[in-house]
Formats: structure tokens, C-alpha cells, sequence
């Protein structure tokens, strides 16, 4: 008798148990998946319903981080369960990969999540991963008129108060249409006092668009950002890393050893004014690096100038300092620019002794030699009169590209 009620309260726990996960399971979104679009579509239309798709790959991240942190939330299953037939299509095979053809233009990468009516014209796009709210914001302003696309033809026709373009940039950024962002947030910009980014909620808004180094909004955050802090209690380490992110950018293109599709290096960027002006911006707003990049345009002056040993001297002074940007990476792109524009066999035979110290790390657990340097030791030695010795560092080269290379074909094709 004592077995039979162990037995018949075993079942009844475990019973209950299924019962609360099934229960957990189903409040959340609950999708067709992968079924046949002429289903889905008659399914609409028998119970009037708008169509919210989502359209995913196996191999995505943020598609698999959507079904386990945000579809399965029960305030996502409520607003969406009643209101849409949800649907889940993988892109790449069956119904999916028409569906993928047939609205593609509004696929810019995955996840993608589109609100279809019953004729199939797409209502609203959005894009990536979606904080709960936010996606449910997104669906519910596009079921109330407020879509992607109706609030693109009320831009055209010239609306502009801050109200709407809160809700467009809104809902450009949702369907991640970063450049059509930008455009909006340049424009809205443009026609008002820059003061008015004092304001909490145009701040909000557009403070976070401002990315271009030459705009004048970029330079009105550069001179206040102090008293953005400090009076208007706004949150400086995101302030500096809007900043930093452009400014640093803007170093690199005006520092950049660049070269035609022929692989000959292009003649360099000579902008002193523009140099000046990064500098003054990182110290006016008292951002990171401001020594590594002042010696950093002091070099590429002297690259401009041709003074290659002397740029050689300064660049082993700050890799020596350990300053950002002066790594073995980094001095082996200045050793290969060099090497290709000076015959100064001392200057010649300084880098490549430089090469050969990065070499003895090859094997070791953190190596500052990278395969790339035997191409560059390659071309010093040919100079330096060591045809053979360039010979075989050419070969190594050649042979360590090629195995780079099929990695690399092996690995996109198993991912």
C-alpha cells in the first residue's frame, strides 16, 4: 500500500511538473514554423490577421539569441499571439529560400523581422537583435500606421518636427538602416541652433548620430563636453568613446600607408591643418592617446619628407616606450613602406635586424613575428645584394600565403 502511494505521488509531482514547463514553453511566441507560405497567407486571411515573420539561419547568433532570450518572454507571447499569425522561416531552405528571393530587398542580414499583410506587401522591416520592448514597439507603431515605409513618404514630403524625426530615426535604427540613420540625424542637424543638443531628449536622439569629425555638431561636443558632464550630468565614458571612435578613425586614414590594386604604395596623405585639428579635439576634450598620436603625425611628417632614418629612429624610440600603436605589427608595415622607398643600406640592415629579433619569438606562446615579414625580409635582402637568402624568405612566404589561404577557403566552407 506504502509503494502504491510513493508510486501514485511520484506521478502525480512529475505530472505537475510537465504540466509548469509546458506551461513556461507556451507563453511566449507561438510560431508557425517553416510550414508552406499559401497556408500561411489563407491562415491570415481566414482570420484577418497581419503576418509577423521571422527570418532566420541555423548558423546566425543573434537569430538564436532572439528564440532563447526574447521570443519565449511572456509579454512578447501576449501582444503577439493575439494580434499576428507568427511565422519563423529558415532562409535557406524550403518555403524559406522563396521567401528570402522574393522579399530580399528588405533582408539586409539576419535576423530579419518583417510585418507582411495578407496580399504580401511588407508593412514594417526590422533588424537584428530586438530587446523586448523595443521590438514590440516597433510592431506596435507599424500596426498603427507608424511603419518604416509610411514615415519615409511623410520625410519626403518634407515633415520635420522633432516629434516625427524621433520616431523615424527610431525606426530606421530598428530595421538597422545605419546610413539612411546618419542622413536623417545630418539633415535634422543642419536646421537647427546646435544649443538645442543641451536639450535631454534631442540629446537622446541625436547625440549618438554625431560621428562626423568635420560636422559642426562633432566640434560642438568636442568644446563642451566638459560642461556636458559636469552641469548636465551626462555620462562622460560614453561621450568620450562617441568621440574617440571617429577621431581615431579619422588618425589612421591621414596616417595610412596605403597602395593601388597593383600593390604600389600610393603617395601619402599630406593634411597638417587636418592633423592639428585631431590633436586640438583630443585635448580639448581630454581623450586617450594624445601623445601616441602627436608622435605618430610627427613620423608621417617625416615619411612625407623622406627622412626615413630619422622616422626609423623616433618609431623604435615609441615601440621601446611600449605606446599604442607601435607593435611589431605596426613596425613591420613602417619596415615594409621604407624598404620599398630607401636604398640606405644601413637603414636597410637596422629593419631587418629588427625582423630577425621578431623572428626568434616564432615559436613561443605570444609571437611578435607574423609570416608576412619574410615578404618584407625578402625585399631587404634583394637590396642588400642577398639574392639567395631573398630567394628562400620569397619562397616561405609563398608557401605560408597559400596554406593561409586554403584555411581560410576550408573554413567558410565548413561555416
Amino acid at each position: 500500500m506504502k509503494n502504491r502511494l510513493l508510486l501514485f505521488l511520484s506521478i502525480v509531482f512529475l505530472a505537475g511538473l510537465f504540466i509548469n514547463v509546458s506551461a513556461q514553453e507556451n507563453k511566449g511566441i507561438q510560431f508557425h514554423k517553416n510550414e508552406s507560405w499559401e497556408s500561411i497567407v489563407a491562415l491570415a486571411k481566414k482570420e484577418n490577421k497581419l503576418i509577423f515573420m521571422d527570418c532566420y539561419t541555423v548558423w546566425c547568433g543573434p537569430c538564436k539569441a532572439l528564440a532563447r532570450d526574447v521570443f519565449p518572454q511572456e509579454k512578447v507571447g501576449d501582444f503577439f499571439n493575439p494580434r499576428f499569425i507568427n511565422v519563423q522561416y529558415d532562409m535557406e531552405k524550403g518555403d524559406g529560400k522563396m521567401l528570402y528571393n522574393k522579399y530580399k530587398k528588405y533582408i539586409i542580414g539576419f535576423p530579419t523581422l518583417l510585418l507582411i499583410d495578407q496580399d504580401g506587401k511588407v508593412l514594417q522591416q526590422m533588424a537584428g537583435y530586438q530587446e523586448p520592448d523595443k521590438l514590440i514597439e516597433g510592431i506596435k507603431n507599424a500596426s498603427a500606421g507608424n511603419d518604416l515605409f509610411s514615415l519615409g513618404e511623410r520625410y519626403k514630403k518634407g515633415e520635420r518636427d522633432f516629434t516625427f524625426i524621433k520616431a523615424y530615426i527610431s525606426s530606421l535604427q530598428g530595421a538597422f538602416l545605419k546610413d539612411s540613420v546618419t542622413a536623417v540625424a545630418n539633415d535634422y542637424l543642419s536646421r537647427i541652433e546646435l544649443k538645442e543638443l543641451d536639450k535631454d531628449d534631442v540629446w537622446e536622439v541625436l547625440g549618438p548620430t554625431i560621428k562626423d569629425v568635420n560636422s559642426p555638431a562633432f566640434n560642438y561636443v568636442v568644446q563642451n563636453a566638459d560642461r556636458f558632464t559636469y552641469k548636465l550630468h551626462r555620462d562622460r565614458y560614453r561621450i568620450n568613446r562617441q568621440l574617440e571612435g571617429p577621431i581615431h578613425a579619422e588618425v589612421s586614414r591621414l596616417i595610412r600607408l596605403s597602395k593601388n590594386d597593383q600593390g604600389e604604395y600610393l603617395p601619402l596623405v599630406n593634411d597638417k591643418a587636418q592633423e592639428d585639428k585631431m590633436l586640438n579635439f583630443i585635448s580639448r576634450a581630454s581623450l586617450n592617446k594624445y601623445n601616441e598620436t602627436k608622435a605618430k603625425f610627427f613620423i608621417h611628417r617625416l615619411l612625407i619628407d623622406g627622412n626615413y632614418p630619422e622616422a626609423w629612429k623616433y618609431i623604435t624610440d615609441c615601440a621601446n616606450m611600449g605606446l599604442t600603436g607601435f607593435y611589431s605589427y605596426h613596425l613591420q608595415n613602417y619596415i615594409e613602406y621604407m624598404s620599398a622607398k630607401s636604398n640606405d643600406k644601413k637603414l636597410l640592415k637596422e629593419m631587418l635586424a629588427k625582423l630577425e629579433e621578431y623572428k626568434l619569438t616564432e615559436n613561443d606562446k605570444n609571437p611578435q613575428f607574423s609570416y608576412h615579414m619574410y615578404k618584407t625580409m625578402s625585399v631587404i635582402n634583394s637590396k642588400l645584394g642577398n639574392k639567395k637568402l631573398a630567394e628562400q624568405q620569397a619562397e616561405k612566404y609563398n608557401e605560408l600565403d597559400a596554406q593561409k589561404r586554403k584555411e581560410m577557403e576550408e573554413y567558410f566552407k565548413r561555416n
